[in-house]
C-alpha cells in the first residue's frame, strides 16, 4: 500500500511539472502548432491547385512554307560570287537578298549561299531586297 501511495505522489509531481512546462511554453507551442497547421494547409491547397492546372503540354507548330526553288546551286567556293551570272545572293535560311559586295552577304555560310541572276529572279523565288545594302 505504501508503494501505491509513493507512485501516486510521483505521478502528481510529474503531472504538476508537465502542466507548469506547458504554461511556461504556452505561447511558443501555440505559434508552433499554428505554423504546422498553416504549412499543412498550404501544401494541401498547392497540391490540389496543381492537380487542377495539370494539362497537356503546349506544342508549337510552325506553318509549312512554300518550297524555295533556287535558280542556281552554288558550290562551296566563295569565288562563285565573282561570276557574272551571280548578281545577287541570298541565304537558304533567310528571305532577303543582297549584292555580293554587301557585308551581310559575306556573312552567309558557303553551304547556305544561293545565287540569283536578277532582281526579278530573287523576288520570284520569294525573296525581298535588303534595304541595308544598295
Amino acid at each position: 500500500m505504501l508503494r501505491l501511495i509513493e507512485i501516486r505522489l510521483k505521478l502528481k509531481k510529474l503531472r504538476k511539472s508537465i502542466i507548469s512546462w506547458f504554461l511556461e511554453y504556452e505561447q511558443l507551442l501555440i505559434y508552433l502548432v499554428g505554423a504546422i497547421i498553416i504549412t499543412s494547409l498550404s501544401f494541401v491547397f498547392g497540391v490540389l491547385k496543381g492537380a487542377e492546372l495539370s494539362q497537356e503540354p503546349i506544342t508549337v507548330m510552325r506553318p509549312q512554307s512554300a518550297p524555295v526553288v533556287v535558280v542556281k546551286e552554288c558550290e562551296n567556293d566563295i569565288n562563285i560570287l565573282k561570276q557574272k551570272d551571280c548578281i545577287y545572293v541570298g541565304s537558304v535560311k533567310g528571305r532577303k537578298y543582297y549584292p555580293p559586295s554587301c557585308s551581310y552577304a559575306k556573312k552567309i555560310s558557303k553551304e547556305n549561299l544561293r545565287c540569283f541572276t536578277s532582281d526579278k529572279d530573287a523576288t520570284d523565288k520569294g525573296y525581298t531586297k535588303s534595304t541595308s545594302c544598295k
